[in-house]
């Protein structure tokens, strides 16, 4: 299904029902369409048509998903940006996209003016708020062109949005997400969710980003009404699932433990919230439990890529923190296939492993990507034989729960031993001193790595370096503890919140001490 037939069918079905909510305006699902539908009729008397490519560059608000929806009847193709990127990584992302027009919020005016000097592709502009004398009015454009439902252009096979993967170093690779990639993962999660008509979710992770996009459609599909915060604030975040008595929020991990550290967290009143999904990053254990208890709603966990989406899920039913030892240890798993994914673990040769043995994570589903923007070297190197080589590490056990063990490139190998850092982290957050950690592998002219934490303690708390060793030593096979442990301020982020391991290497991979 053509992703814009969302507004169009939710228009039908509940046409005075709240859809999107920000910043005190409420926007019923009749509005939305019809402001959709006038926004398809400008962009295509501007000229931008199927297959071009049309750039967003706002930090979020209701608009994105009417641009979203705009794109998806006319087949245009949809390129959202980062808003945090420097000047010189925007205008090499939109010179390789070849972007055609550009929409804008007021508070990103001052990046188009340089976009409009470098990217000359970019021939037309529309601005949200009082721009310059060259950009469109938005809102001018909604309410004077005509609400009537425009021809769809685009087929579900067709490429919706190109979103660009996250990296440290070289040119981000750009998954070409299609309708139908989208379409079948909102129907695995509102199966791994149990999700309802009458949910009303909560965005504070970025719009740019995929996973605030394939859980919003997820309830989108069901007429939800959303609410939508700027940005993520903890103690926002904590108001608004409050106020608007929300129910279902995607929260990535470092998130949730911030939410859990707001020192007034006990006065906000969660009762409505009946789950929160995670994911994005690796949850530690003591958090994840820490969350049960304090929060006490259902937490889903889904394990995925950009260019996967959600490939397994653990569900509510598999949170459990009073049963079996078998019960507890799946707290540490990515949970079982979606009902519509397959997942295989292979060794170096591509050969299946048996469960419980480390390999490399492949996926197939119909929300796989067909491959990456203007990389087909690339696309035929991660998807073989329709399965999508993750660069992922985990094992599947003997009842089908995957274990992601760490990414490959994260991997430490030490005096010739595999170390996942992911284990050593999860220690870590079992201590009460620590609020965050991080651990790499560092160069070792003997060893060839060492294991390195970066720890950031909770306020009022002291420790030292063999404090935190000799816990780990507690915990874990001594060949696995951190030789190095360097107390810091923060840890890098991208701007979902996840810790870039990359960027740590590159400030600290040369340590060489024992």
């Amino acid at each position: 299904m053509n992703l814009g037939a969302i507004p169009r069918r939710n228009s039908r079905r509940f046409p005075d029902k709240p859809a999107l909510v920000f910043e005190g305006v409420s926007l019923t699902w009749q509005q939305v369409n019809d402001r959709v539908n006038a926004l398809v009729h400008a962009l295509r008397e501007m000229g931008v048509g199927k297959g071009d490519r049309l750039g967003i560059l706002m930090h979020n608000r209701f608009h994105y998903w009417e641009v979203y929806w705009a794109a998806a009847k006319a087949g245009i193709i949809v390129v959202p940006f980062n808003y945090r990127l420097t000047p010189g990584d925007l205008e090499q992302l939109a010179n390789h996209a070849e972007i055609k027009a550009l929409v804008a919020g007021e508070e990103c005016f001052s990046q188009v003016d340089c976009l409009r000097e470098r990217v000359k592709t970019i021939t037309i502009f529309l601005g949200i708020g009082k721009g310059p004398e060259y950009m469109a009015d938005y809102e001018e454009l909604v309410t004077t062109y005509p609400i009537k439902e425009p021809i769809f252009e685009a087929e579900d096979h067709d490429t919706f949005a190109i979103f660009y993967t996250s990296g440290t170093t070289g040119l981000p690779k750009g998954a070409m997400v299609s309708h139908r990639n989208l379409e079948a993962n909102s129907f695995n999660q509102m199966i791994a969710d149990k999700s309802m008509e009458n949910d009303i979710n909560l965005t504070v992770t970025p719009l740019y980003h995929m996973g605030a996009v394939f859980f919003g459609l997820t309830y989108h599909y069901l007429g939800c009404t959303t609410y939508i915060n700027q940005r993520f604030d903890p103690k926002e975040a904590l108001e608004s699932l409050s106020r608007e008595k929300i129910t279902v929020c995607l929260l990535i991990p470092t998130m949730l433990n911030m939410l859990l550290n707001v020192p007034e967290f006990e006065q906000y009143d969660l009762s409505r919230l009946r789950l929160i999904f995670y994911g994005g990053g690796p949850m530690p254990q003591s958090v994840l439990e820490k969350a049960i208890k304090q929060i006490g709603c259902g937490f889903t966990q889904g394990y995925g890529l950009t260019e996967t989406l959600e490939a397994s899920f653990l569900v509510s039913s598999d949170h459990v923190l009073e049963g079996t030892e078998k019960q507890r240890k799946r707290l540490l798993s990515a949970g079982r296939e979606a009902v519509g994914a397959e997942v295989r673990i292979v060794n170096e040769s591509g050969i299946d492993l048996p469960y419980g043995e480390v390999g490399e994570i492949l996926i197939r589903s119909d929300s796989v990507i067909q491959g990456y923007w203007k990389m087909p070297e690339v696309t035929a190197e991660t998807i073989k034989g329709g399965w999508f080589f993750t660069g992922d590490l985990g094992y599947l056990d003997d009842d089908r729960y995957l274990y992601v063990v760490d990414r490959k490139k994260d991997m430490i190998i030490s005096g010739g031993v595999n170390i996942y850092p992911k284990e050593i982290e999860e220690v870590l957050y079992a201590n009460p001193k620590v609020l965050e950690a991080a651990v790499i592998g560092v160069c070792d002219e003997m060893w060839g790595e060492n294991v390195m934490a970066l720890v950031v303690l909770r306020e009022h708390t002291i420790a030292t370096e063999s404090e935190m060793i000799e816990f780990c030593k507690l915990h874990l096979a001594s060949h696995k503890k951190p030789k190095i442990v360097q107390f810091v301020d923060g840890l890098p982020k991208n701007p979902s919140g996840k810790i870039l391991k990359g960027v740590l290497r590159d400030m600290y991979g040369d340590e060489k001490k024992v």
